[in-house]
């Protein structure tokens, strides 16, 4: 129900890994943001953007499972099985509902929802009990060598509830500047080379790294730390 940051892309690859392993042909259906269907191609999947209703109807038949990342933004998928990851919220008044809160719509109005996933991050305390768990892997640069414990770095996230990377990122690395952008950002790249000259290793996300391109994707002071499962 959260308005971006509910972890639904990861979640959305985790899964197509675990049936692609398992022998299914599959597709991801998601939104042509600039960064979640381009991370997705990254890792192998196919992808396909745009009305997913429209697309359900045009590959019916062709994959045996459709994954649609985010899919409570089309109501018309009546005969999809509906996973809803939760994090605490539930939104059950309009006090819940953005602009005053977190959420895009009420809890009630999702009948259709058939498997509620309680997620949390690896040191918070529901941790135990929870569904899901979802941690901060090492970062690593293009080359893929490992970032030191302890470094001095800067963060930078354009992702929605940013403070879950911060938070994960602080607690093996000093932070010296947290820069946070909007979700799906088209200003990753120039914020990215305004920050290199402060000479520090910077810290991203898989979805920010996709955007880069040219010689600033191959620098060796930019770390990947990608959000697992």
């Amino acid at each position: 129900m959260l308005a971006g940051g509910a972890g639904k892309t990861p979640y959305t690859a985790f899964l197509a890994k675990e049936l692609k392993a398992r022998g299914f042909k599959l597709a991801i259906l998601c939104k042509n943001t600039g960064d979640e269907n381009l991370w997705f191609e990254k890792n192998g999947f196919e992808v396909f953007t745009g009305n997913r209703f429209e697309m359900c109807k045009k590959l019916d038949g062709k994959y045996d499972v459709l994954i649609s990342d985010d899919g409570l933004e089309d109501r018309r998928l009546g005969h999809a099985f509906w996973v809803c990851l939760t994090w605490g919220e539930r939104a059950e008044n309009l006090h819940d509902i953005i602009p005053c809160g977190n959420c895009r719509s009420l809890w009630r109005d999702h009948p259709e929802i058939a498997c509620v996933k309680k997620c949390a991050m690896e040191w918070e305390e529901n941790a135990k009990t929870a569904d899901l768990v979802f941690r901060i892997g090492k970062p690593k640069n293009y080359c893929g060598e490992i970032l030191p414990e302890n470094s001095e770095i800067i963060a930078l996230a354009g992702i929605a509830r940013s403070h879950r990377f911060f938070e994960g990122l602080q607690k093996k690395y000093s932070i010296a500047k947290k820069i946070k952008c909007k979700d799906h950002s088209k200003k990753i790249q120039k914020m990215v080379i305004q920050v290199l000259k402060l000479g520090l290793p910077i810290v991203i996300t898989e979805k920010d790294f996709v955007k880069l391109s040219g010689d600033v994707s191959l620098n060796k002071n930019i770390f990947v730390a990608e959000l697992k499962l």
